[in-house]
């Protein structure tokens, strides 16, 4: 079935998080054909890990990009062989199957490829008549290649080896080369068939299906040898027998592969600077599971995605540019994301995205699991810090008591204790981490910042961390190539919000009219960082710049 990735932004909140399982949910209960996946671009944080946990769900898929990948190719399942087949048994599945690399796989492992290049050095290997040697082959298995009919057959191991001679020298210095256990081949000549069998030869090819007398099938008794005859003439056998050899001693050992993560680009390349012009796909324990060529590669292939709680290019996850987008499902203001086709845009100025999807569970009589009205409901608690925030609304407060209800949960209760798992910060947390774990990146004309936002419940142990935490700000400013980077930190408890930045600080001080103490600024109700804060900086540099 067709795939569609729902997921949030960069960075992933609990939101972000709980509103991609929720509608991924949704999608798979009210449209058929396809497969809604809930996917992440980012670590969980605390907060979320903890939901997931508390309700039983697996964490969303982690996707690193959404540029098409190998795992988003119609991949047939390969057609390999195993080591012990014939090199003619590969030539024929090569021509029936029009396929140019047969793979060889041993234990679900692959450990070779047979190609036509392959093939084609062992077929014009006997450029011109003489000895040759024969690695261990199955008896049957040689007689299947060369069409041949068995006269008979008193081996007592059915497996053929050693020099293969063709009578073709002046008979007394053939014989002066065969050894016991060889292979001949010979014509119509009585007098030569008897004397090489009397030397010791194993097994001996008659060809141009020449007679065979009582009296050579008595010796090729008594030596315990067997007799085949075949239709072709002394050459023809020869360069059988060459294919009659295990795909072993023929096959290519260096062979390119993939794995389903690794984008089309990098494939691209590795397929089109590979003298096989394919590469082999592993799963993550090394098994064979598809066949790329040049062919596959030709497609358009896009990775089909639904965008959740956000509807920004800055705040996607990479190579967006590249997915085919279906749905953007938000509540934040409009953003420069655009679309190759019409949408499904869905965006409403309530606290949480996780409200817009339990809504559309409700207007579509989709029945909600008592897991997924709890997700949902920690995705609305989450993003309106139990209604504290001045983004909430009434529709929030009201979702919010109904999802409750499904969930069987006593609500306060529930709200103060995902709150207080999301506001836990490790003593031995890195800064840099810790201020990346929600961060968002907003241009405004020709300028850029970013906004960290933690949420937490104690001051002043981020003021004894001061230092470090203006170090890592210097640093990741020149990460995110931005002008300003702004970190909130938000306590609920005292509705206020200690601001640390690096970058023009007179912004803050216009849009705040706030005063810097001790290198912070203290910027009383302000708790959302989409309407408290955003806002007033963006109409700053707009007046101004």
């Amino acid at each position: 079935m067709e795939r569609v990735y729902v997921i949030g932004h960069k960075n992933p909140d609990t939101d972000s998080v709980c509103s991609a399982i929720g509608y991924a949910h949704f999608k798979n209960n009210v449209e058929n054909g396809k497969t809604f996946i809930p996917a992440r671009s980012g670590d969980l944080t605390n907060e979320s890990l903890f939901v997931l946990k508390y309700f039983g769900m697996n964490p969303p898929l982690h996707i690193e990009t959404l540029e098409p990948t190998v795992e988003d190719l119609e991949l047939k399942n390969p057609i390999f062989v195993t080591p012990d087949t014939s090199a003619y048994d590969v030539a024929m599945l090569m021509e029936s199957r029009g396929i140019k690399n047969v793979p060889v796989v041993s234990k679900e492992k692959m450990i070779g490829v047979v190609t036509e290049s392959n093939l084609a050095r062992v077929y014009v290997r006997r450029l011109k008549i003489e000895p040759l040697v024969i690695h261990p082959v199955p008896f049957d298995q040689l007689v299947r290649v060369l069409k041949a009919e068995v006269v008979c057959d008193h081996m007592k191991e059915k497996t053929v080896s050693g020099k293969v001679h063709i009578a073709v020298d002046a008979l007394h210095v053939l014989l002066g080369k065969i050894e016991i256990g060889d292979v001949v081949i010979v014509g119509d000549n009585e007098p030569a068939q008897i004397a090489l069998l009397e030397k010791g030869a194993k097994l001996m090819i008659v060809v141009n299906n020449a007679p065979v007398s009582n009296r050579v099938l008595e010796i090729a008794k008594e030596k315990n040898a067997a007799v085949v005859r075949v239709k072709f003439d002394a050459f023809g056998a020869a360069k059988l027998i060459n294919l009659s050899l295990p795909v072993t001693l023929v096959m290519s050992k260096k062979f390119p592969t993939v794995t389903k993560k690794d984008t089309l680009e990098e494939v691209k390349e590795i397929v089109f600077t590979s003298k096989i012009r394919a590469a082999f796909v592993e799963d993550e324990k090394g098994r064979l599971c598809g066949v790329i060529t040049r062919t596959d590669l030709l497609k358009d292939v896009r990775k089909k995605v639904i965008l959740v709680d956000h509807n920004e290019i800055t705040q996607a996850p990479e190579g967006v540019e590249k997915a085919e987008i279906l749905e953007i499902i938000d509540h934040h203001r409009l953003g420069g994301l655009s679309t190759l086709n019409p949408v499904f845009f869905y965006n409403e100025p309530v606290g949480s995205t996780s409200t817009i999807v339990a809504e559309f569970f409700l207007k579509n009589g989709v029945k909600m699991e008592r897991e997924i009205a709890g997700i949902l409901l920690s995705g609305i608690v989450s993003d309106t810090l139990f209604f504290k925030l001045s983004t909430t609304t009434e529709k929030d407060r009201k979702m919010a008591n109904l999802l409750a209800d499904v969930a069987k949960l006593d609500l306060e209760k529930f709200a103060k204790k995902l709150l207080k798992e999301g506001m836990k910060i490790p003593e031995d947390v890195d800064p840099a981490e810790l201020l990346k774990r929600d961060v968002k990146v907003y241009e405004m004309g020709e300028e850029s910042f970013a906004v960290s936002q933690i949420m937490t419940s104690d001051f002043s142990t981020l003021l004894k961390e001061k230092e470090r935490f203006m170090n890592t700000l210097k640093t990741l400013k020149g990460e995110f190539g931005v002008k300003h980077f702004f970190v909130l930190f938000t306590n609920p408890v005292e509705e206020a919000s200690l601001l640390m930045m690096d970058g023009d600080q007179k912004l803050v001080e216009k849009a705040f009219n706030a005063e810097k103490k001790d290198g912070l600024f203290l910027l009383k109700g302000v708790m959302s960082r989409k309407k408290d804060f955003v806002p007033k900086i963006g109409e700053v540099l707009r007046r101004e710049r």
